[in-house]
């Protein structure tokens, strides 16, 4: 089957369009996605990198949580209630109650802090001055390049635009044949149409997936960005204005000198009140704004976990009790549900696991499409055509976007280790696991520059990350004492899930890299000493075409 194709002038200007675009952004693109795919699985996480919340769970309703507020405020030094303030319920993935507030020191000045409380003791964990473990949020904020100071999320933004365009640019460059491709895809032949072929087919298939991701990411990092446009077309410059309009009790107004009342409604009484009305949704947050005052507010966020139109916030007056607004599951209005639709979208916190697994190997997929894109941009240019200059710079700049990607396998490993490895209470913690995690990653990208060989280049970095992830459990189990027969036995099963999962992932590694052992002989032969690259001698009529040895399957 066979479609209308491009003219050729349009096709060559898609072509090239999609080349460049893509080979741009392709390794900031790799690290959003492979970060992301970790980052879905956040909250199951955190048990197992927190040894203080594997605890049996509470139900959320028994929880006292005006008592909750009063030994934060009693324990934490200098506690603003005039700023934000709320908390998480305890749930199955995260037993304790999460507190997130603010402080302010005699001169005025305000800090945020994260502070964890049991449930069952009302015990605050810390003091909120530093976070004891932060591994899985290092991952999350490294998808939006938070490290990376103020820029760091537009840029994130820039790459999913650009991903956007890179997508849209591709589908109408193999328009034409697009069908035939999809059902032609072959692991035989010369090593660029294998790279085509998977790039096409596994393209066409995720693709779904990659445009949400391209949209909601393009959105959620651009939004400043985008919404200023719509603040000056409809609401003559007032930004304000567009933030209430999609976030519910954004343009309420508080007064800091409002009069101080004592006997205002209560977090049990709105959190009962709440849970009684949507017996079918669950309370994810509590919050409230100027606490004890007049016109103070107490917030309820909600979420049945099961539809992308599930969530619902309601706010209520402290003074009395009374509903001031109300976003209704799945009867919102348009505007006050395209943000909340967006964020479920992005995170897949509307199907349950199942959802986020299909979303882990959707990523991993497109990862690997990331990938194969930069061996055809490579493979294109290993001709006759280029001069041995051009040649050379294509081979370094393939050898660092792949050095750089393919590293993060084994980093990703190390900050899972650096998590047992440095103490739960030391001082400083999440500064010593996050360096951890970063300075290694540099380490294994100098190194990987050191390899001409793609192939090679590959498989050690397989063989590394497929060792360290053989030690994870061994370091849970040996810091924590709870391997994974006794989290098994104890129903952890989080923390059970983390141990076993990257068994599989070192064996299945170890397994795939001893595959990459098998070779031909005289497979491997110099073709350039300066560079010392490779070059695949196969059958005679493979040998018109010259292709650098990569890193994928032996022949």
């Amino acid at each position: 089957m066979k479609l209308k194709a491009l003219k050729p002038r349009l096709h060559n200007v898609m072509f090239h369009t999609h080349t460049v675009s893509g080979i741009v952004i392709s390794f900031a693109l790799f690290v959003c996605f492979y970060a992301g795919a970790v980052a879905l699985f956040m909250d199951e996480l955190y048990q197992w990198e927190n040894p203080e919340a594997r605890i049996d769970a509470i139900e959320p309703e028994k929880v006292d949580y005006d008592k909750v507020y009063e030994v934060v405020s009693r324990d934490i030094k200098n506690f603003d209630t005039d700023a934000t303030f709320g908390m998480v319920p305890p749930n199955d993935k995260n037993p304790l109650i999460e507190f997130y507030g603010g402080t302010k020191d005699a001169d005025g000045n305000t800090q945020r802090f994260h502070s964890a409380v049991n449930p069952r003791t009302y015990e605050v964990l810390s003091d909120g001055t530093e976070e004891k473990t932060h591994m899985a949020r290092t991952i999350y904020e490294l998808h939006y390049f938070h490290q990376i100071p103020v820029v760091g999320i537009y840029l994130s933004g820039l790459v999913a635009f650009f991903f956007l365009f890179a997508i849209f640019t591709g589908l109408l460059t193999h328009w034409k044949n697009i069908v035939n491709k999809f059902y032609a895809f072959s692991t035989k032949g010369k090593w660029k149409q294998i790279w085509t072929n998977g790039h096409i087919s596994l393209g066409v298939i995720t693709l779904p997936f990659q445009l949400i991701y391209a949209i909601t990411g393009a959105l959620l990092g651009l939004s400043i960005l985008l919404l200023a446009p719509s603040a000056f077309l409809m609401f003559n410059g007032d930004t304000s204005q567009v933030i209430e309009a999609v976030r519910p009790g954004a343009g309420m107004k508080y007064d800091e000198n409002a009069l101080v009342i004592n006997d205002g409604s209560t977090f049990n009484k709105i959190y009962k009140e709440v849970n009684e009305a949507y017996p079918d949704a669950e309370v994810t947050y509590l919050y409230t704004n100027n606490f004890g005052k007049e016109d103070g507010t107490i917030g309820v966020r909600v979420d049945d976990h099961t539809g992308i139109g599930g969530d619902g916030i309601f706010i209520y007056s402290y003074k009395n009790g009374q509903l001031l607004d109300a976003t209704e599951p799945i009867t919102r209005s348009y505007a006050k549900g395209t943000l909340a639709v967006l964020i479920k979208l992005h995170y897949a916190t509307y199907g349950g696991i199942f959802l986020k697994i299909i979303y882990f190997i959707l990523a991993m997929i497109t990862c690997y499409i990331i990938i194969s894109g930069v061996m055809i941009w490579r493979t294109a240019r290993d001709k006759p055509t280029y001069t041995d200059k051009q040649r050379r710079f294509h081979h370094r700049v393939t050898k660092m976007y792949l050095a750089i990607c393919l590293s993060m396998f084994p980093a990703l490993a190390m900050i899972f280790i650096g998590n047992k490895l440095v103490p739960i209470d030391m001082s400083g913690r999440v500064f010593y696991v996050n360096s951890i995690f970063f300075t290694s990653w540099l380490v294994f990208t100098v190194i990987g520059l050191f390899w001409n060989d793609y192939r090679q280049l590959n498989r050690s970095y397989i063989i590394m990350g497929s060792i360290l992830g053989l030690c994870i459990p061994l370091a849970n189990g040996l810091v924590t004492g709870d391997w994974f027969w006794v989290s098994l036995l104890n129903q952890n099963y989080y923390v059970f899930s983390v141990d076993v999962t990257w068994i599989i992932i070192g064996v299945f590694g170890l397994l795939v890299s001893q595959y990459y052992l098998k070779r031909k002989k005289g497979t491997m032969q110099i073709v350039n000493k300066k560079e010392k690259q490779y070059a695949t001698i196969g059958k005679p009529e493979e040998q018109s075409e010259p292709v650098l040895q990569s890193f994928s399957k032996p022949e």
